[in-house]
């Protein structure tokens, strides 16, 4: 058999995976069972003959065997001791050529390695045998006034910021608040950069030294964004920080049930991207999703799920539940 083809990539980048895991650290090596365990492809006719190759184990046609796995105290090996190339797919690669195209790209990427990474695409694929072409990546936005533009500014300033959390900097900033007021030059210790799909924005939580609290800063409101001094006992701060966020914290998520209708799903994702969420499948064709927050952000959250309409039920906690009935019947009364 073809041990390794197109249609079978799943494998191959499994493989490259696993031995260069085990180059690095052998005791993630596997069993010949866990390996059947983990190589999710009982379903497929070859797989069988592909696990006798990996394993060696073809008895009557030993050219067949792969000769890249041996086993040792019932661990499965890799003969190569330097670790593979990974090889990316033509689905890897086409994604890869328009996430460049997207603008905030240039946030994470120079224009130098960025206009590298393009022309070698350009010429690694063939594209009249494999055309690329935008729609096939999916970009999705819900609204089309939610739309960042990645200025140089911008650019800069997150660059910046970005250069100050690795560095454990502190920060000079120019904030000019949603009400219009303007804090100017103000000392922050930065935290971390955050994306909203939802409003398609990057914030900056952090610690102002002048209102010691945490707060976030929506980037496209930051100008004059300066590298200040290092920030002395930096563990100390990160740990006072996360200490405060943690007392704000509701220590019970919002959990709402939500059908799987009408992409529901997908537009909970995007409406609840900045929070921090866990998902499970019921089993009833519905999800449940938990919604852990800051108290600040209740009033977010059910403005969220009323945007949302029917295809989703809050379960808990009951305060959750009666404001989102009053909202409800506020608004039908009104309308009656």
């Amino acid at each position: 058999m073809e041990l390794f083809n197109k249609y079978k990539n799943k494998n191959f980048a499994f493989i490259t995976n696993y031995i260069n895991s085990c180059v690095n650290d052998d005791s993630l090596a596997l069993t010949e069972d866990e390996l059947r365990t983990q190589l999710s492809g009982a379903s497929q006719s070859s797989f069988e003959e592909f696990l006798l190759a990996l394993t060696n184990a073809y008895d009557n046609i030993e050219s067949y065997n792969a000769n890249i796995l041996y086993s040792q105290d019932d661990l499965m090996l890799p003969l190569r001791q330097i670790p593979i190339p990974v090889r990316t797919s033509i689905a890897e690669k086409a994604w890869l050529y328009y996430i460049l195209q997207n603008s905030k790209s240039d946030l994470f990427i120079e224009p130098a390695t960025k206009q590298k990474l393009i022309s070698a695409l350009e010429n690694d694929i063939d594209q009249s045998r494999y055309p690329i072409k935008s729609e096939y990546i999916d970009f999705r936005s819900l609204s089309p006034d939610n739309k960042l533009s990645i200025t140089n500014e911008l650019s800069v300033n997150f660059k910046t910021i970005v250069s100050a959390i690795k560095q454990h900097r502190c920060l000079f900033v120019t904030n000019t608040t949603f009400s219009g007021q303007i804090y100017k030059d103000q000392e922050v210790y930065p935290y971390k950069l955050e994306y909203s799909a939802q409003f398609d924005s990057f914030s900056l939580s952090c610690y102002p030294l002048d209102i010691k609290r945490p707060v976030k800063m929506n980037l496209s409101n930051l100008s004059a964004v300066k590298l200040g001094d290092e920030i002395v006992d930096y563990n100390g701060f990160l740990s006072d920080f996360e200490k405060q966020l943690k007392n704000i914290k509701e220590k019970v998520p919002v959990s709402i049930k939500i059908r799987n209708q009408a992409e529901a799903y997908d537009r909970c994702a995007y409406l609840f991207s900045s929070f921090d969420t866990f998902c499970y499948d019921k089993g009833d064709d519905s999800l449940i999703m938990n919604i852990y927050y800051y108290r600040f952000q209740k009033d977010e959250i059910i403005r969220n799920i009323l945007f949302l309409g029917h295809y989703v039920k809050v379960v808990s906690p009951k305060n959750i539940v009666d404001e989102v009935v009053s909202n409800i019947s506020a608004a039908y009364n009104a309308c009656c």
